[in-house]
């Protein structure tokens, strides 16, 4: 049902208005003897005039609301068009056809992203023209009624489906108490049980069927057979009660797209909007995946259709697009109960079906063909029940297919030649759907939790519930310490290499400031951790590394000082003194103390100097005694002397609750038992920590960068200048291009960096290991920074996290060695390579 449209005749071309229109039928009637001086009197729309002919045409599309087309045209040959909306003639079934709520709804949404048509006046007294009306803008476009798009090219179609989808996305997010629509809110009525979206449709499109029944016998069972299972099935957990504005009937043909552009105008027909669950507009979204096109009928679907193949997103791929888009809804388990969803929305539709169908035998439809609609309602309901029995067999919330980022996985397509076990593979396939199923479409919950909790407590280092949620899912699947790789040194490992983590550590990368944590993979605690592995005692593991493993506690790790160059480690200022009473007393100035911010944590490992008697330098200078006067001691962040001095920003960002810290340790006492290893082996622990970590930063890097070159090919293709989409311009090709080469060659390379450290060890692979710490930070910083320009404004803003991510690139340069100390030690290893050939 249609407030408006100009039907597409052929690519990039409309129809005129009067292909989309017909005279007025009979019955739906405008009184323009008084229509029209009302109008004159109430001066709301723009350009009316007093003294020209008002001509009305009725839009021939549509089930529901009568929708005219109004049309002045001057002496001079100036045409203005305004719509005019309006419930239908006769008797109506309760709390339908409400063109009140339409009219608050889009003038609420004209203030948003959005795109609907102004409205300019509603009429409430029906002695006017016999109903309730409205009048809006008349907005000219392209209107698909066929989901399969045949009018247009596979480039034009994927287009087309990606704005659909990101109009649904932007609907869900509006703020609906700001804009004024918390009226809409289903208020609980006192002693009463408080009833989920998808329960109040069952039983209202309940009522609504069996007040529209024409009649009893076969062809009744399919819905009755649905509405008994629907009622039986019911779920009723928390996912049932998330919450947004949703439009109630969204689908292709209510969205009015520019003419040549693949943008949405205006979103149609206003009239089932409300407060629901959005899954009710994302199964409405996917509905013609189950049903065939049925020539001749106004029935058409793309079920038994190769949409790949037309450029059109299967039906898990639009979901993937739905739950990674910039603007997902701020909800838990989003799409929690998919299929119930999908066979409601297909059990609501019969419904209405229906009572279009009652109408075409009273005379009073909006439409010529109702009449068709009795054969409809009996296919729709047949396919909800077939929904529902596919459900049964369904283990999760979402489609079985529905993994990875392009249907065949991640990273890329393939992947490289390397060994990976059975164990990895599962793994693999376990993590791509969590990040379906639960990161992607909780990254919103998160920082709308964090600014909650903010708001509520007046502090930024607050931590989030949904990250304790997430962990026990986490944990329950088997995806909790995976970096805890094969290792002579320990066996607390889980059996993976090098290799198969760094693949599984790429695709958390993808929302590397969520999934880590949430698996437990998250720095410093990963190194922290691998250290406590190797190197603790036992009395140490059980104090410390046991808690960090449960993900009771989190840690820190404190090496660089404000007051010297750090990226050279000999040049630690902090000291560590042994005392007589079995102690060490600990004082320095750290900075950039990463984690130390976060109320979780418990635990410092730190770098300093043992000095001993009242000298705090060494007179030796020689190389060996050098890398010998360093040590790692483990210290409680609740021990007497330590003080945060403040919180460190990274261009602007805080990265709470995680943070970084500037740390003053003023005589801070331990006991020797604190020490790690032994005095003077800190650079030993140190080489064992970071090899693997810096495969895990530069592999959560080239996540960073896929999931940018991700959307940026999706950007270009919806965006329009110079009359051709973006992505057709020469130097966004260009961008796209290096980006799939750059990011590919930073994979291998770091891939060939985990398959030496598994093979021949840390020290061994030490030039490896250092050139993808230059080359992984560079590569993703240039992607990033491709996609935001191929944003514009939208990418240096908080609208999308591209900024976040360029930032976190950025600040890679530098954490854990900046470029130069690692192109130092490229070249001296490659001199001393190519001097050993001579």
């Amino acid at each position: 049902t249609h407030i408006f449209f100009l039907r597409t005749v052929r690519r990039n071309q409309m129809a005129p208005a009067s292909s989309a229109t017909t005279s007025v039928r009979k019955g739906h009637e405008l009184k323009l003897d008084s229509l029209f001086p009302y109008l004159v009197r109430i001066n709301a729309l723009p350009g009316f005039r007093n003294d020209t002919k008002l001509t009305v045409r009725q839009f021939s599309h549509g089930q529901s609301n009568p929708t005219y087309l109004l049309t002045q045209i001057s002496s001079d040959g100036g045409k203005l068009s305004w719509v005019l909306r309006k419930k239908p003639p006769g008797k109506l079934l309760p709390s339908a056809h409400q063109i009140e709520r339409e009219f608050l709804i889009l003038s609420a949404l004209y203030k948003t992203r959005v795109p609907v048509p102004v409205v300019y006046h509603l009429c409430s007294d029906s002695s006017i023209i016999g109903t309730p009306f409205y009048v809006m803008e008349y907005v000219q476009g392209r209107i698909f009624k066929d989901p399969a798009l045949k009018e247009l090219n596979p480039k034009e179609r994927y287009a087309i489906y990606q704005s659909m989808i990101q109009v649904v996305a932007d609907l869900h997010s509006v703020d609906i108490d700001g804009v004024g629509l918390s009226k809409l809110r289903k208020k609980p009525k006192p002693n009463k049980r408080v009833m989920s979206y998808a329960e109040r449709q069952l039983r209202t499109w309940s009522r609504q069927y069996e007040s529209s029944r024409t009649g009893t016998g076969d062809e009744t069972k399919e819905m009755d057979k649905l509405t008994k299972t629907l009622n039986e099935s019911l779920p009723d957990d928390s996912a049932m009660f998330s919450e947004a504005l949703i439009h109630g009937d969204f689908r292709i043909d209510n969205l009015i797209f520019h003419p040549r552009e693949p943008r949405v105008l205006a979103v149609l027909d206003w009239e089932l909007s409300t407060i629901g669950h959005p899954l009710a507009d994302v199964a409405y979204l996917c509905m013609p995946y189950y049903i065939p096109s049925a020539p001749g009928t106004p029935i058409r679907g793309l079920l038994g259709v190769n949409v790949r193949k037309l450029g059109i997103p299967d039906k898990a791929q639009l979901l993937r697009s739905y739950i990674n888009n910039a603007n997902t809804p701020a909800l838990e388990d989003i799409l929690a109960h998919f299929h119930y969803h999908m066979a409601l929305s297909f059990f609501r539709i019969a419904a209405i079906g229906q009572g279009v169908y009652k109408r075409s035998k009273q005379g009073n439809a909006s439409s010529a063909r109702a009449n068709m609609f009795g054969a409809f309602v009996e296919l729709t309901a047949q396919i909800g029940n077939s929904v529902m029995e596919d459900a049964a067999e369904a283990a999760r919330g979402i489609p079985a297919e529905c993994e990875g980022v392009d249907g065949l996985g991640s990273p890329g397509s393939f992947l490289p030649r390397f060994k990976f076990s059975k164990k990895f593979h599962k793994l693999r396939s376990e993590l791509l759907g969590f990040m379906q199923e639960h990161i992607y479409p909780n990254e919103r919950v998160l920082h709308r939790q964090h600014k909650e909790l903010t708001e509520k407590t007046g502090s930024r280092w607050v931590v989030p519930p949904i990250f304790e949620k997430l962990k026990a899912v986490a944990k329950k699947r088997g995806l909790w310490n995976l970096f805890l790789t094969k290792s002579k040194h320990h066996k607390l490992d889980t059996g993976l290499t090098n290799v198969e983590y760094s693949v599984l550590c790429e695709i958390l990368g993808r929302s590397v400031w969520f999934a880590p944590e949430i698996c437990n993979c998250s720095a410093p605690d990963t190194g922290n951790m691998e250290v406590l592995a190797m190197y603790g005692t036992k009395q140490q593991q059980d104090r410390w590394l046991t808690p960090l493993m449960e993900g009771k506690i989190r840690s820190c790790f404190a090496m660089t000082e404000p007051r010297v160059a750090s990226s050279d480690a000999t040049n630690i200022q902090t000291t560590i003194t042994p005392t007589s009473d079995g102690h060490y007393v600990i004082n320095g100035h750290k900075w950039w103390t990463s984690g130390a911010m976060d109320p979780r944590c418990k635990l410092c490992i730190l770098m300093g100097r043992v000095v001993k008697g009242s000298s705090s330098s060494s007179s030796s200078s020689s190389a060996s005694s050098q890398y010998r006067q360093q040590s790692m001691i483990l210290v409680p962040m609740d021990a007497e002397g330590i003080t945060i001095k403040r919180p460190l920003h990274v261009f602007g960002y805080d990265d709470a609750p995680h943070g970084h810290a500037e740390v003053i340790f003023n005589n801070v006492k331990v006991p020797k038992e604190n020490m790690l290893v032994g005095e003077g082996k800190g650079f030993e622990i140190a080489q064992g920590r970071l090899g693997p970590g810096r495969i895990h930063h530069c592999m959560r890097l080239i996540g960073m960068a896929e999931r940018a070159l991700e959307m940026m090919v999706h950007r270009v293709q919806l965006r329009t200048t110079f009359k051709v989409p973006i992505a057709m311009h020469g130097g966004i090709e260009q961008a796209i291009a290096l980006s799939r080469i750059e990011i590919d060659q930073c994979r291998l390379l770091t891939m060939q960096a985990a398959e030496m450290i598994d093979r021949v060890g840390n020290k061994l692979a030490r030039q490896q290991v250092a050139m993808i710490k230059v080359a992984a930070p560079s590569m993703a910083t240039k992607v990033i920074d491709r996609a935001i320009q191929a944003f514009g404004g939208m990418g240096v803003c908080q609208d999308t996290f591209l900024a976040y991510m360029w930032v976190g690139a950025r600040t890679l340069r530098l954490a854990d060695g900046p470029d130069e100390v690692h192109m130092k030690t490229i070249a001296k290893l490659e001199q001393r390579i190519q001097r050993a050939k001579l």
